[in-house]
């Protein structure tokens, strides 16, 4: 880009980092510009001024004057503009040179291919004498060195380590330990290893490390990073030796030049290491508040004190100093600065590290304590590990360490809390000026006791609370929701609902402590990344995604059941549920869906499960609230078969009787009896374990009556055998022998007036009515009884089935309702 008068030209060039690029160009007015960059025609060349939009100056235009000034370096508003070291350029100028013609294409192509030199004669680089500004820096460099514009893909660090802590360190640097896989790459590697000799190695000993493996045991060896087969070896004379333990290899140096020896891993070996990495080093600085004093951009370049130099892109650096410290400095100003101990993980200021400021920063007060990290992992996509290796964010916090200091696990708050957040207020409503929505589910695992006698009802709930808290930020949130737990003692520091069971035996309530299990549910993007906090993690608001507390309780609720239709009964219990604390015009209590889902079997050992709905509970309380009905139905079988059915038996062998001889009364009433004392014994024995009420029940009805009916049986056999009438006219000893054979005069019998008349009577009554007196009263006992029993029978199962058909016949709509915020 040149700038003439209020000219600007524009190209579509990219110019590398850390890499030396050549320019040439042309302006003449009343023709098109030319730019060539590297030894190429550059296209798309655009110049802006004076309200134009063309490549092509006017011919009047004057470019500069006699007495003109050349500022490089410097972005500046008008020519010859105020000096703004802010506004600096942040890299090297080199053999500028400035022609009063137009140079030809192939000049231009020579020139800046480093083909040839070129010495102008308006501005000639090797006589023109430059005004050096105060913040600039000047080092000198051969200008044949400025054409090599590909920088080698190796750094060595000339600092002895061990085996893991030097694979550490390359990885950092987004590189691997050097493995020579050819000899063209043998003899870089050596002769950029050979530079650091005096540092890393006597005569005879290891230069570097090599980035190869194996495994005891085994002669195959593997490159460290690919895991491939080694097929390029450079041993040295007697090397290997194949000793067991030595499952490393090392580059040596003179007389070895180069040779290969195997080495053992062990940690008190020491080696430098040479490291393959993707030239230039580019870094980011994580934790820097303040742009202005210290850049967050650096690149490495070079050594300085035998350690990586790191160059900020504006205003800062980073260096070993001679005091065996590591320091980052504003270039304008070194006496703004932050050290860093050498006591880092690697040792270097790679990974994450504690510096100290010589001035207050950040907030924190001068030399307190400040994390920052230097890092090449790729932004929102990698994790920076304390030692500056990468791995994905996707795997921090996920209960798995992936960092080899296992940092990525250190640290996994879920919760980030504002400054002055206060656990006792409820959240502000996602809508303003309604009250904060909090949803709940309920699963009815299991009704553990069913006590009608004692109006209660024992269940295990499983209890779901759903809401929103726009105050709170989430870090490390995944996909799966099981994952992103609020521990106990951070769910101590947050606002959770507290719901009342209002209907339970011992005033039960919800509560958070290690049973209760409370996730969130990443439905929101996460933030932009900000590089002013020092460890990488993906935020999300708290206005996106959902806090769930789950928990599951044992509770017993009361219930008032209605036994006038037992065992034929259908009765109604609730489950009351209501906010705690916080009136509704603050939260509300909202169901999802049906609100309540039962998983366990409609059949239980006394009653079945006809419906359950969920709805709004409402009483004089300013508290929102949600009441579970919950229909029981009672199952009869087991009362049939032992009380109908063989109380209709009795009562039938009872009505039996009526069929044996009318004058048997012996027999009848002895059968009869046994029949009232069966009913009354097994009465009695039922009624010990039915319900006791004020009130008649259907089964109470059901036994007074089949006792009541045995008892008419009894009482109809009795007056039969009332108006009974024996003769007198008998044979006294009618069992006599000899009564047969030997006649005997026997006197006649009187009978007196009673029989007469009785005899008299009862040949009236059978005249009349065709049976006798007896016959007559057994017949119509029998008929009374049996059709007032028959009446009596229909009515009951009549009364009894009609309302428990009208029972069953009640719907419990089961809404489907879905809602789109809710993270299931």
């Amino acid at each position: 880009m040149v700038t003439s008068a209020s000219y600007r030209l524009s190209t579509t060039i990219v110019t590398p980092l850390m890499q030396w690029s050549a320019f040439c160009i042309s302006i003449a007015p009343g023709e098109p510009a030319n730019v060539f960059f590297n030894g190429k025609k550059a296209q798309n060349v655009t110049s802006f001024g004076h309200g134009k939009d063309s490549a092509q100056l006017s011919r009047n235009t004057v470019l500069m004057d006699a007495d003109g000034t050349i500022v490089l370096g410097q972005d500046q508003d008008a020519p010859a503009d105020v000096y703004d070291a802010a506004e600096s350029l942040s890299g090297a100028v080199t053999d500028l040179n400035v022609w009063s013609r137009r140079l030809r294409g192939d000049e231009m192509a020579a020139i800046s291919g480093c083909l040839t030199r070129g010495k102008g004669d308006v501005l000639d680089w090797d006589t023109s004498d430059f005004e050096i500004g105060l913040d600039c820096s000047i080092s000198e460099m051969e200008l044949t060195e400025t054409c090599d514009v590909v920088p080698r893909p190796y750094f060595m660090f000339p600092s002895q380590l061990q085996f893991g802590t030097s694979v550490r360190l390359c990885r950092a640097f987004g590189g691997e330990i050097a493995a020579p896989k050819n000899l063209e790459e043998q003899m870089v590697v050596y002769s950029l290893a050979e530079k650091s000799q005096d540092q890393c190695s006597r005569e005879g000993d290891p230069l570097t490390w090599l980035g190869m493996t194996k495994r005891i045991y085994e002669d195959t060896w593997r490159y460290l990073h690919s895991k491939r087969n080694v097929t390029f070896f450079n041993w040295a004379s007697g090397e290997p030796d194949e000793e067991e333990e030595e499952t490393c290899a090392v580059l040596k140096g003179y007389p070895f030049q180069g040779g290969w020896a195997d080495q053992s891993c062990r940690r008190s070996y020491k080696v430098c290491v040479l490291c393959a990495l993707e030239m230039p080093v580019l870094l980011r600085f994580r934790g820097i508040c303040d742009s202005t004093l210290y850049d967050d951009n650096f690149v490495m370049t070079g050594t300085r004190n035998g350690k990586p130099y790191f160059r900020g892109y504006y205003r800062s650096h980073i260096y070993y100093t001679d005091r065996r410290t590591w320091r980052l400095e504003n270039i304008m100003s070194n006496a703004t600065f932050a050290e860093m101990d050498d006591e880092g993980s690697l040792d270097f200021p790679i990974g994450r590290n504690v510096w100290e400021f010589s001035h207050g920063f950040c907030g924190r007060e001068k030399l307190e304590e400040h994390s920052l990290t230097l890092s090449q992992c790729h932004e929102n996509v990698e994790f920076t590990c304390d030692d500056g290796t990468c791995i994905l964010m996707d795997e921090v916090c996920d209960r798995r360490t992936q960092c080899d200091d296992r940092s990525d696990e250190i640290d996994c708050s879920t919760v980030e809390l504002p400054r002055g957040y206060q656990s006792t207020l409820p959240p502000p409503s996602p809508k303003i000026g309604s009250a904060l929505p909090v949803y709940l589910n309920i699963t009815l695992r299991s009704f553990v006791e069913i006590d009608a006698i004692n109006n209660k009802f024992e269940v295990e709930i499983v209890i779901r609370m759903l809401w929103k808290d726009e105050r709170i930020r989430f870090k490390h949130l995944r996909r799966d929701r099981q994952l992103n737990i609020i521990l106990p003692s951070e769910a101590k520091n947050i606002w959770v609902p507290t719901i009342d069971f209002l209907n339970a035996d011992d005033n039960r309530q919800t509560t958070v402590d290690e049973a209760s299990k409370i996730t969130i549910e990443r439905l929101g993007t996460s933030l932009p990344d900000n590089i002013e906090v020092s460890k990488e993690a993906r935020v999300y608001e708290g206005r996106d995604n959902y806090i769930r507390n789950t928990r599951k309780y044992t509770v017993v609720f009361l219930c008032n059941f209605n036994f006038f239709y037992y065992p034929f009964n259908t009765d109604y219990c609730s489950m009351i549920f209501r906010i705690n604390k916080n009136t509704e015009t603050y939260v509300t209590l909202e169901k999802y869906g049906p609100g309540t889902f039962y998983e366990g079997g409609d059949l239980l050992a006394e009653y079945t499960i006809g419906g359950i709905t969920t709805d709004r509970f409402n009483d004089n309380e300013p508290y929102s609230g949600i009441e579970t009905l919950i229909q029981l139905r009672h199952l009869f079988t087991t009362q049939m078969v032992t009380v109908f059915i063989p109380t209709t038996l009795i009562n039938i062998i009872s009505f039996a009787t009526f069929s044996f001889k009318w004058f048997d009364f012996q027999n009848r009433i002895m059968v009869s009896l046994t029949a009232l004392l069966v009913l009354s014994t097994l009465f009695s024995q039922i009624s010990d374990n039915l319900p006791k009420t004020s009130y008649f029940k259907l089964i109470d009805v059901w036994f007074f009556n089949s006792i009541l009916f045995t008892f008419l049986t009894i009482m109809t056999h009795t007056l039969v055998e009332y108006t009974h009438s024996y003769s007198s006219n008998v044979d006294p000893n009618p069992k006599s022998s000899l009564s047969s054979f030997i006649p005997i005069k026997v006197a006649p019998v009187s009978v007196n007036d009673e029989e007469i008349k009785s005899q008299i009577k009862d040949e009236k009554f059978k005249k009349r009515w065709g049976k006798s007196m007896p016959e007559f009263v057994n017949v119509v006992g029998y008929t009374l009884i049996l059709s007032s029993y028959l009446i009596f029978f229909l009515v009951f199962w009549g009364i009894a089935f009609s309302q428990k058909i009208i029972e069953d016949a009640k719907k419990f709509p089961q809404e489907n309702e879905v809602l789109t915020e809710y993270p299931e």
